[in-house]
């Protein structure tokens, strides 16, 4: 669905848009603090002098101490002492008793002598500098302080106050802008791991999700740790699965149900037309037999289609192979081809499968390389640790038809022309309720047709193989 016009594009990930909200959230909240501060900068000079008036005289009052013979003496912070001993033609204060009398000063300069000559009740006056006039705005005020009234006058500069607001203003943006950056460093660290885990679950499940297939059909998402607006969803992915497992069971039933089922009319029928004495006899049981075996192997890939039908063991796969040889031994001889068997490495560990179905993949691998086979030639199987390949020595198989050896009821140009076309598809289903890989190896520029089946899943992730009909 598109979005609406004039919407920017959204990030297609959750934890990204997010993210992308906390984040546009901080730097707003960011921005409108700093057009506060720059609100506040944009003050009158007359407003930031009286402000910083009325400051020193909390300064001053705050500072004085009486002591037992009445003296006063003033313990100033560092910062405003230091401002009244270096500027002294810019900021002067007075203090004196209720009796007139002066009981502190700060030091002497142009500012305080102008301050002492001042009249009672101006509001500024003018020093006289080496380098211009300086302009004083001047406080008066009266307070009281163990039990007596002191009255304080104080001098400050336009210049001074606005070189120390503007000062302390760039001390402020410059930290307030350190401090925003570093809260955002943090707030994205806090962010990406808070949200991580909370779509951890959802990550899980859609995990769990990318490996449902028709072998396990059975399994279910939890929806334990997952955000409530989610949770619907997977409650309906659960029930199309479990509807699609109900279809699926009901279609493998019908067919090995069917295949069942014609098994004994087929058998009742070879008999009548061996008994009959028809002169085409010898084609119709031929046709019958084919019959047959495409039964039989129906059964065959229904059986190894439901994972629930296998049985995992310890099992050698060389000892299967042997097996299976000695099985189709007396095939090899009526078609004149010879079987080799050969093993390439130290140590053969056991692979973890069903003995039967293991047998059955390499039946038809065989089978398929015996149908194939010219007459006098031999059929290699090469085991090595972590797979087996069963070559002939046939024609081959064509670019053309690669794509379709694993293709259900796909037959190839066989001699004999009887496959059923699903020896191969049920191999397939083999190797993938195991975990294995299996294809045909095209690459090697050996005549006839390859095909390699590995049983070590991390050996055919590093190969690069993968399950196709195609090759490698």
């Amino acid at each position: 669905m598109a979005l609406p016009c004039g919407l920017p594009m959204l990030p297609r990930s959750l934890s990204a848009r997010l993210m992308l909200a906390t984040l546009v959230a901080l730097l707003a909240a960011a921005t409108a603090a700093a057009a506060v501060m720059l609100m506040l900068r944009t003050s009158s000079l007359e407003d930031m002098v009286r402000e910083e008036l009325a400051e020193e005289v909390v300064e001053l009052r705050e500072g004085m101490r009486v002591g037992a013979d009445g003296a006063v003496t003033l313990e100033l912070s560092p910062e405003v002492g230091n401002v009244y001993a270096a500027m002294r033609n810019d900021a002067a204060y007075r203090l004196t008793d209720q009796h007139g009398h002066t009981v502190a000063t700060s030091q002497d300069g142009p500012a305080l002598q102008t301050l002492s000559a001042l009249p009672a009740g101006a509001p500024a006056m003018t020093v006289a500098a080496p380098d211009g006039d300086v302009h004083l705005r001047v406080a008066d005020a009266a307070f009281e302080h163990a039990g007596r009234t002191y009255h304080a006058r104080i001098a400050r500069s336009d210049r001074l106050v606005a070189t120390l607001k503007d000062h302390a203003s760039k001390l402020y943006l410059r930290a307030g802008a350190a401090v925003v950056v570093l809260a955002l460093l943090t707030f994205t660290a806090v962010i990406y791991f808070i949200v991580n885990r909370m779509v951890r679950p959802l990550r899980q499940a859609s995990r769990v999700a990318a490996r449902v297939g028709p072998r396990n059909l059975g399994t279910r998402l939890n929806s334990e740790g997952l955000p409530s607006e989610v949770v619907p969803l997977i409650d309906a992915f659960n029930a199309a699965l479990e509807r699609l497992e109900q279809g699926f069971r009901v279609q493998q039933e019908f067919l090995a149900s069917a295949a069942h089922e014609l098994k004994t009319p087929l058998a009742l029928l070879q008999a009548e037309i061996e008994l009959s004495g028809a002169p085409n006899t010898a084609l119709l049981l031929r046709d019958t037999a084919q019959m047959a075996r495409q039964v039989h192997q129906l059964l065959h890939l229904a059986e190894v289609s439901e994972g629930h039908n296998y049985t995992f063991a310890p099992v050698q796969v060389r000892s299967v192979i042997d097996d299976a040889v000695d099985y189709l031994s007396r095939v090899a001889d009526q078609r004149g081809v010879d079987v080799l068997v050969t093993t390439e490495g130290a140590e053969f560990p056991p692979v973890e499968a069903d003995a039967g179905a293991l047998f059955v993949l390499v039946k038809n691998l065989l089978e398929n390389a015996l149908n194939h086979a010219p007459q006098g030639s031999m059929v290699r199987i090469v085991v090595e640790p972590d797979r087996f390949h069963v070559r002939d020595a046939g024609q081959g198989v064509g670019v053309a038809d690669r794509s379709m050896l694993f293709k259900r009821f796909w037959r190839g140009n066989a001699k004999d022309g009887d496959g059923a076309g699903l020896g191969l598809a049920i191999c397939m289903e083999i190797c993938l309720s195991h975990g294995w890989s299996i294809g045909h190896s095209a690459d090697d520029g050996a005549p006839g047709a390859c095909f390699v089946v590995v049983t070590n899943t991390a050996a055919c992730s590093a190969a690069g193989c993968r399950s196709t009909a195609t090759g490698w």
